[in-house]
């Protein structure tokens, strides 16, 4: 009687397993990384553009139209901004004053240079307080409140200096002419006499001085004016 045959050992189960799970496994991966492709990327704003946001879009109104004589009104405030450097602070309020005076169409540097007058006077005020020890200290600072106006302290450091130099004539000279804006004709004529004593050329530059033309027709003051007769 013919045996029957042995059937061959099935392989294990694990051995069956093995190559199938690492398919699986594998088309796993394969199906986890086709997701993810498949995933849209997050968005990621780009710098250049929250830059332009937040730069503010440009004004659609028309630019401000300049003067034709712009250039010169700049070139005056940068004048007198070097003269602040070099604390010349008397020929920069002049340089100022002028500018207001003549570019009235330019509101915008008028503006600036009325405050820079305001500290150079200041600073010239400082200056007073702190240095002034010399007739012509005082003299130079008389001068200065002479040409803005100021008369009444103009008068009182030109006192202080005519005490410290009492023949000065070109103090007395400034008391005159500081005396003749205030009206006080007795003061004026009475600084401008002694002027003229210690020099007499100072006759020659009243009579072209705009500061005592309230003296103009006073017989006193032309008969001051009149050289002596050799």
């Amino acid at each position: 009687m013919a045996t029957k045959a042995k059937a061959k050992p099935k392989a294990t189960k694990k051995a069956a397993r093995g190559p199938a799970s690492r398919a699986k496994s594998t088309s796993k991966k394969a199906k986890t990384a086709s997701k993810s492709r498949s995933k849209p990327a997050p968005k990621v704003e780009s710098r250049r553009t929250s830059v332009a946001a937040a730069v503010p879009a440009r004004s659609t109104s028309p630019a401000r139209v300049r003067s034709k004589h712009f250039a010169s009104a700049v070139q005056a405030y940068e004048a007198g901004i070097k003269l602040m450097h070099t604390e010349d602070f008397e020929k920069a309020i002049k340089c100022f004053e002028d500018l207001v005076t003549e570019h009235a169409d330019e509101p915008e540097i008028q503006e600036r240079a009325k405050v820079l007058i305001h500290a150079c006077e200041k600073k010239i005020q400082e200056h007073a307080r702190t240095v002034l020890r010399s007739a012509d200290d005082h003299y130079n600072v008389g001068i200065a409140d002479l040409n803005r106006r100021s008369l009444e302290s103009a008068i009182e450091h030109l006192q202080h200096a005519l005490k410290l130099a009492p023949k000065a004539d070109h103090v007395l000279y400034a008391l005159a002419a500081a005396n003749a804006l205030q009206g006080n004709r007795e003061q004026a004529l009475h600084h401008l006499k002694q002027a003229i004593h210690y020099r007499p050329e100072n006759r020659f530059q009243a009579l072209r001085d705009s500061d005592f033309q309230m003296l103009q027709d006073d017989a006193e003051f032309r008969q001051l004016l009149t050289p002596a007769e050799k």
